[in-house]
């Protein structure tokens, strides 16, 4: 008998340790913010937990009758957007000089400056191009100060600069710009305003995102594609076009951001609020030839609703032969492609698997249209 009653204790034990546990996994996985429709209905079913309305007027998801999260709701406008999927070129300068990598032992080195350091003065002068930077080095061959943004924070370092080649030189390498090809995601006629790429403008060299001083965009032609293959992404191929048609604005964690000069060709569809958003079919808009996209059917396989700023809210595959066929899945080039779901702007194309091109990330809709506010 004490034997039996320890083994159900200890089952109780174990089962009262497992219900904990699958509680915490839902109340992890369960967002605590969602935005909704003002004045339009609030339901919301995730992972099987129900949207409700608590008795003291909160809402909450409660799975059966037990409640898990209480979930903080704002009401906003659903924003009316024009699809994208047409390739454009993108020209950003950068807000100060980002350095990409240091010379081992140089006065750079021994001063502390790191890849990703974004020089914004040296000797009191402003620099926002390479030429700059090392013209203001020539300033003072006893001492060069340095201020430099590291993360969100500002530093000041000295450094004593070597001659080299007549010249007086720190050890650092420098970018002042980038340039590239991605996909418009939506257009809102509303404001005039642009999202794209679904993913910030990063350096190739430290993976820091790009501080953007001021840049524009082209339109852009894909002339060929190079296919993915597992182990290998592939990429489309173009060129960007003369003259810009857009000013860029921002460059943030996902997408950036900007005004058109003139409302592209399209129908706005309602953006899909990410609650709304559900593993299933879906369509994705992008261009693999020429300038003009056409639709191809994905499967959304996963939803990571707490990703509410990431890039990688949403897992995505490709099921259209067409596509496979042509680029093996997703491909360079390929980011922002809008994806379209029951009628509405769901989200966009930002990463793929580099082991399995035919799958890759998403951003939400929501989480790029509320950057530009």
């Amino acid at each position: 008998m004490e034997k039996a009653g320890k083994f159900i204790s200890g089952a109780f034990c174990w089962l009262i340790a497992a219900a904990a546990g699958i509680l915490g996994l839902y109340y992890t996985m369960l967002p605590g913010e969602l935005s909704v429709q003002t004045g339009g209905s609030v339901q919301a079913s995730i992972l099987g937990a129900e949207l409700v309305e608590m008795t003291d007027g909160s809402y909450g998801f409660k799975l059966g009758a037990m409640k898990i999260k209480q979930v903080e709701l704002t009401a906003s406008e659903r924003k009316m957007l024009i699809p994208g999927g047409m390739p454009f070129g993108i020209k950003l300068r950068t807000e100060g000089v980002m350095v990409i990598s240091v010379n081992s032992g140089s006065p750079a080195d021994k001063a502390g400056i790191k890849p990703g350091d974004v020089i914004s003065r040296v000797n009191g002068v402003p620099v926002h191009t390479n030429s700059e930077i090392s013209d203001a080095v020539q300033l003072d061959a006893e001492e060069c100060v340095i201020i430099l943004n590291r993360g969100n924070g500002e530093m000041c370092v000295k450094a004593k600069p070597k001659e080299d080649s007549g010249a007086l030189r720190i050890g650092a390498w420098v970018r002042d710009s980038a340039a590239g090809i991605g996909t418009l995601t939506f257009y809102d006629p509303e404001t005039g305003m642009f999202g794209g790429l679904g993913h910030p403008v990063s350096d190739v060299t430290t993976g820091e995102l790009m501080p953007l001083a001021s840049g524009e965009i082209t339109k852009a032609e894909i002339y060929s594609v190079i296919k993915g293959v597992n182990g290998e992404a592939g990429e489309l191929c173009g060129d960007l076009c003369e003259g810009a048609v857009g000013i860029l604005s921002a460059n943030t964690d996902v997408g950036v951001f900007g005004e058109l000069e003139e409302e592209p060709q399209g129908e706005a569809i309602p953006m899909a609020f990410r609650q709304e958003v559900e593993c299933g079919p879906a369509t994705i808009l992008a261009t693999i030839d020429g300038l003009k996209p056409q639709e191809y059917s994905i499967e959304i396989e996963k939803i990571n609703l707490c990703a509410m700023n990431g890039t990688k809210s949403m897992v995505i595959r490709i099921t259209d032969d067409r596509l496979l066929d042509e680029t093996g899945g997703i491909v360079r080039g390929m980011s922002g492609s809008p994806i379209i779901q029951n009628g509405m702007l769901a989200g966009a194309v930002t990463h793929v698997f580099v082991n399995d091109p035919t799958r890759g990330y998403a951003v939400f809709a929501e989480s790029m249209a509320e950057e530009m506010l």
